[in-house]
Formats: structure tokens, C-alpha cells, sequence
């Protein structure tokens, strides 16, 4: 009987790795860059402040991943990224994603391709440049290796509109700086790219990443600074409900200009 009851323990350790999720949590803030000089255009300036703003309006948050078989969850801790503070998006392995709205029980969809394709009918196709830098660097107890970066972007204007545009306003956003990534969780990051590929891909963030997950992130743009940094990852069993759509939600029109 021991030795039953001893060959079940070592049955389950050794399988507990194939039912585990990859939780972490990571940090992002933005500041004025005390080293990226500031638009030359103030029209620009005011531009890039008003969009910063609406990333990370308290100036910084905390999301939260979960990620697994039936696939990613973030959660947002404070307003982020356009959404308010607890909400919720669930990445499907499909590609499909709920963005679910806790506080009024709603949740609204969209799928991940479709964002691509948009962002491709739009000319907004990015040109990235990557390159490693041979540093190696330790971050929530994991080694990555650093790879810099210069991200670009033509805006989708209309060749009516440029014409009234100052001869100095930029026809793309830049951006620069550099990431850390690491290859050890492969299968997750096989996950993730599984169901947001297509818009990875669009944004360039599959460069970026290199293959792995990103631990740590600078990014410099319109004369402000961007940071993420891990906290804290590892594997751990999280509820199958975590990726799931509570009964008691209801399904609400998805936001204007978000893909259907």
C-alpha cells in the first residue's frame, strides 16, 4: 500500500507541470523621458501627452497573466490600455477575445485576426529593426537576453488631410529601446502566439519577443518613456473558470471602431 500511495505522489508531481498555468505579474509605467528629446511640434507634443494618457492615465498598473491550455487572461489592477481598473480580457486559443467589464457584469468580443487585418487595410504596417545586443540580464529570477530595437509606423492619414498638416508633423510614430526576453517557458509562449498571433505580427511584438516571453521593456516615444517589468512568474494551477465567460455576464456591442 506505501508503496502504491508513494508511486500515485510521484505520478502526480510529475504530471502536475502538464495541468499547470503560467501566472505572472507585470508592471508598467510611463514618465517624460529625461533622455528622448520632446516632439519639435507642439501639436505633436500635446498628441503624444494625450495618448499617454489614455494608456496609463494614474501613470502606471499592474496586469496580471494566467496562461494556459484554454487560454490567456489578463487582468488589469488600474485603468490601462483604455480600459478601466479590474477589467478583464480572455484570450481564446482560436483567437477570439472577450473583454469582460466586472463591475457592470458585460463582456464584448472581437477576434484577434480581424484586428490585424484592419490594422493592414490601414496601412498601418510596421517596419522593425532588432538587433542583439549580447547582454544577458536577471530579472524575477530568470535570465534573458537583451535585444534593442526601433520600431516604425506610417499613420493611416488621408492624402486630403496631409495637405492641411503643418510641414513639420511627422507621417509615422517611432519608437526605440530595448526588451530582455527568455526561452524558459517555451510552451506558453507557444500559447500565446497561438491565439494573438495575427496581431503580434501586425505590431511587430513577435520581433520583439524573439521567440520567448518579454521580461523586461524600454520603449521611448513622442518624448515619453515606457517601462514593463515582470514581478514575479512561475507555474501554478489556476481555475478553469479563469477563462471562462460568468453566466451572469451579458453580451454588450463591442466599442466603435473595434472589429466585429
Amino acid at each position: 500500500m506505501r508503496k502504491a500511495l508513494t508511486a500515485l505522489v510521484l505520478i502526480a508531481v510529475a504530471s502536475a507541470p502538464l495541468r499547470a498555468e503560467l501566472k505572472y505579474t507585470m508592471r508598467m509605467e510611463m514618465k517624460k523621458s529625461d533622455t528622448a528629446p520632446a516632439p519639435a511640434n507642439p501639436m505633436v507634443a500635446m498628441m503624444g501627452e494625450q495618448m499617454m494618457k489614455q494608456m496609463l492615465p494614474n501613470g502606471g498598473t499592474e496586469i496580471i497573466y494566467v496562461i494556459g491550455e484554454k487560454g490567456t487572461r489578463l487582468e488589469y489592477t488600474q485603468a490601462a490600455m483604455g480600459q478601466a481598473a479590474g477589467a478583464v480580457n480572455i484570450v481564446k486559443p482560436d483567437g477570439m477575445v472577450y473583454v469582460l467589464d466586472p463591475a457592470n457584469k458585460t463582456y464584448w468580443k472581437t477576434t484577434s485576426d480581424r484586428t490585424a487585418e484592419q490594422m493592414k487595410a490601414a496601412g498601418m504596417t510596421p517596419e522593425v529593426a532588432v538587433k542583439k545586443t549580447g547582454q544577458t540580464e536577471t530579472v524575477a529570477g530568470l535570465k534573458c537576453d537583451v535585444v534593442a530595437f526601433d520600431w516604425k509606423m506610417a499613420l493611416p492619414i488621408p492624402e486630403q488631410a496631409r495637405a492641411s498638416l503643418p510641414p513639420d508633423f511627422p507621417t509615422a510614430l517611432t519608437m526605440s529601446g530595448d526588451s530582455c526576453t527568455t526561452n524558459a517557458y517555451p510552451k506558453y509562449t507557444e500559447m500565446i502566439v497561438r491565439g494573438a498571433g495575427g496581431v503580434m505580427t501586425a505590431m511587430g511584438l513577435d520581433k520583439l519577443a524573439q521567440g520567448g516571453l518579454i521580461l523586461r521593456q524600454t520603449m521611448l516615444m513622442m518624448g515619453y518613456e515606457m517601462k514593463t517589468l515582470v514581478t514575479q512568474i512561475g507555474e501554478e494551477s489556476a481555475d478553469a473558470a479563469l477563462f471562462e465567460i460568468p453566466a451572469e455576464y451579458k453580451e454588450v456591442p463591442a466599442p466603435t471602431g473595434t472589429p466585429k
